[in-house]
């Protein structure tokens, strides 16, 4: 067993991994145990006045980990950039290729601080579609470790977030690229994504069937309203139904060609009205529930203008978190419907 010490958070170091959960005075995790320390964690716990946390005494330092993580980021989207040049082109998948992205991101951004922190850069809306992939990657990365799969299936997972889009390579630009809304037609072209990306995986050499079936199922829903083939449940593959929640996620709060991202919580609210029947229930309640510890502790902007800090989230009702406004009042949103959180600050 790892030995465990009790320190200072004045004395924490990136690379240090917390051994148990640590909560705030209104009881929210802020971060799991195992959660790898950043310096984005480690400024949450000094403003929350965690004076002491315990860790476990092996852990590898970290020096100016957010500039190396921008600089991996920016050389994966380079390598992805061309491996889909290539593909657009008519040349098969390199998967060697694949798992040396993948393998970059999965090792560098191994905390959702990490990750997030990436995922939340505004990037050119011309990059998008390259930005998604290595996004949906990481996404799938995390959500794999939290919902305890193994890592040869979490490796496979990753792989096929990241080819999950491939298919739009065969997607004509004027349609993909669009400004305005699509037509009826022109819907209907893009809805043939998941059909082009697995003809692409099935005749390329040493790519899975799993991450092809990945590929091909990651818009069917729970309830059959997917495309496209309107699967239900249990015909849908397990990793497409895992891909399904965090592709959401990260279009949504993305800026597109035809719309600007979304803030993180009108995102969660729509999970809860809207995707909690589309979607596997335990894949995206396990997905809500640790990406709403991220937040805890963040500043936000209201939409009557004021600045407040979520201090709590509700896990029946996560889009409605408890907010202090002014250092000193407490508002629960979920008795407050008049007030919404517009922007992260």
């Amino acid at each position: 067993m790892a030995e465990v010490r009790l320190i200072k958070v004045t004395s924490c170091e990136p690379g240090m991994v917390v051994a148990n959960d640590i909560m705030n005075d209104f009881g929210a995790v802020i971060l799991f145990k195992n959660s790898k320390l950043d310096d984005y964690a480690i400024k949450k716990l000094k403003k929350l006045e965690i004076e002491y946390v315990k860790v476990f005494k092996e852990y590898a330092l970290e020096d100016n980990k957010p500039a190396l993580n921008d600089a991996l980021y920016n050389n994966s989207l380079s390598d992805y950039k061309d491996l889909v040049w290539n593909i657009s082109c008519g040349k098969n998948v390199e998967m060697g290729r694949i798992q040396d992205i993948v393998g970059s991101l999965s090792n560098n951004f191994d905390c959702i601080n990490d990750a997030i922190t990436c995922l939340s850069k505004i990037r050119a809306v011309d990059e998008y579609t390259y930005c998604h992939g290595l996004n949906v990657s990481l996404l799938c990365t995390l959500l794999g470790k939290w919902l305890n799969l193994h890592s040869t299936q979490i490796k496979m997972l990753s792989e096929a977030g990241l080819l999950h889009d491939i298919g739009k390579s065969k997607i004509p630009p004027k349609i993909l690229n669009k400004p305005d809304k699509l037509t009826p037609a022109e819907y209907e072209e893009i809805k043939k994504h998941p059909v082009h990306g697995y003809n692409i995986l099935e005749k390329s050499v040493g790519i899975p069937k799993d991450i092809a079936l990945a590929v091909l199922m990651h818009h069917e829903r729970e309830d059959g309203s997917g495309y496209p083939f309107g699967l239900k449940s249990s015909q849908i593959h397990h990793f497409a139904k895992i891909l399904a929640v965090v592709d959401v996620f990260d279009a949504m709060t993305s800026n597109r060609v035809y719309k600007k991202r979304q803030p993180p919580f009108d995102v969660l609210e729509l999970y809860e009205s809207e995707y909690l029947t589309k979607c596997d229930a335990k894949i995206l309640l396990t997905f809500l529930k640790h990406i709403a510890s991220y937040y805890i502790g963040s500043n936000v902007k209201l939409n009557d203008g004021t600045k407040a800090e979520i201090v709590y989230i509700n896990p029946n009702i996560i889009s409605r978190p408890v907010i202090r406004v002014d250092n000193s009042e407490v508002l629960d949103l979920c008795t407050r419907p008049d007030i919404k959180i517009v922007e992260l600050l």
